[in-house]
């Protein structure tokens, strides 16, 4: 089985877009869910997935009474299937054991073990790279039960690959597709984010509308150094789902935001996604703006708390916009870490989510206009 991890309360949601991909035999997991070990469906996941963090594939499963079985167990793996000397690997490790008190001292040991097992081999041992790894591996210890995968994704599978800065407190792709998809967002909407900040909402709605799979614009893929890898297999069936691209009508996906470096950024991003023709962005507070197309749909993640100042009467003012700028719009999506900012914007609360986001748990809030 590989193992398909996910933010925190997203399983159920991850678990619906699976099986709409066409995986079976799904098992649910925590902040996971489990699937067959077949290289279609790490295919599928990786590229295909919006939901999805990581995709890993157990290399080792053993009972870990103490760090010494962590350590010979993890070197009876077959590490040169994977690397070599001259390839570079992290380890990405959460570890809940009485004798491991800290993840990095059990990576600490599974490193040695890799070192040493190649350096017997080869005469010389690969190198860590905790920015950029050729590998990327993943430790998890609990109820003294070890798991050693390799991570089929290499980078997050957040990291769509467009994104080059975020600004601060960025929202994860991962998380605003999840979003969308809570909002029941589809090609058909108008959707409008008047605090579009990086553009996040943005391009994950053009992507959505576009059928543009999740990973188009990444470059590196942890599953290329599989053993059993075959690069026509790949190019083949990246071909398939590049072909089911379609056009994003003009002016569907509209933004908005007061800050004059996050329309830069945005804008940026846009280019660096093809859609900056298509998506219109408008440099305005919320308290000023007026769409030229009446939104059918608002989607947005505001300043709130810890993680970024509120100024003072911003949620006023988007309960006013979602009022009366949005007359084809129901209602909207809020997100945010307090129920006191909700009340700020005097619009009726349908329903309410809770979310990771940062490190806070959060609120996704659906606003009746």
């Amino acid at each position: 089985m590989i193992f398909i991890t996910c933010a925190d309360h997203l399983e159920p949601l991850l678990k619906d877009e699976l099986k709409a991909l066409g995986l079976v035999d799904l098992r649910l997991g925590y902040r996971g869910i489990y699937a067959p070990n077949t290289l279609e469906n790490i295919f599928k996941v990786n590229y295909l997935s919006r939901l999805a963090t990581r995709v890993l594939l157990p290399l080792a499963q053993f009972s870990c009474p103490d760090t010494e079985t962590l350590y010979t167990e993890s070197k009876k793996i077959p590490w040169l299937d994977y690397l070599d000397e001259n390839k570079t690997f992290a380890i990405d490790a959460n570890i809940k054991h009485p004798q491991i008190r800290h993840s990095l001292y059990g990576a600490q040991l599974v490193k040695d073990a890799i070192c040493d097992t190649i350096r017997e081999k080869r005469g010389a041992r690969p190198s860590v790279d905790v920015k950029n790894p050729d590998i990327q591996l993943n430790v998890f210890i609990q109820n003294k039960r070890a798991t050693i995968s390799l991570d089929t994704s290499g980078p997050a599978l957040y990291k769509r690959g467009w994104k080059q800065t975020s600004g601060e407190a960025g929202l994860p792709e991962t998380l605003a597709a999840a979003i969308l998809m809570y909002a029941n967002y589809s090609e058909s909407e108008v959707l409008c984010d008047p605090f579009c900040g990086a553009g996040t909402f943005l391009i994950e709605a053009a992507m959505m509308a576009t059928q543009t799979p999740a990973g188009y614009f990444r470059k590196k893929w942890g599953f290329t150094h599989l053993p059993h890898f075959n690069s026509a297999e790949w190019e083949q069936f990246k071909n398939h789902w590049d072909g089911q691209r379609r056009p994003l009508e003009s002016q569907k996906i509209i933004g908005s935001d007061c800050q004059a470096e996050s329309i830069r950024i945005c804008k940026q991003h846009l280019r660096n996604t093809d859609f900056e023709k298509e998506v219109l962005l408008i440099h305005t507070p919320v308290s000023k703006f007026t769409p030229p197309r009446s939104p059918t749909l608002l989607v947005t993640d505001p300043p709130f708390g810890k993680r970024l100042h509120a100024p003072p009467g911003i949620y006023e003012d988007l309960g006013n916009f979602l009022k009366t700028k949005c007359p084809l719009a129901p209602w909207g999506y809020l997100l945010t870490s307090s129920y006191h900012l909700v009340k700020a914007t005097k619009c009726e609360v349908l329903s309410e989510r809770s979310l990771q986001h940062g490190g806070l748990t959060v609120g996704l809030y659906q606003l009746k206009s």
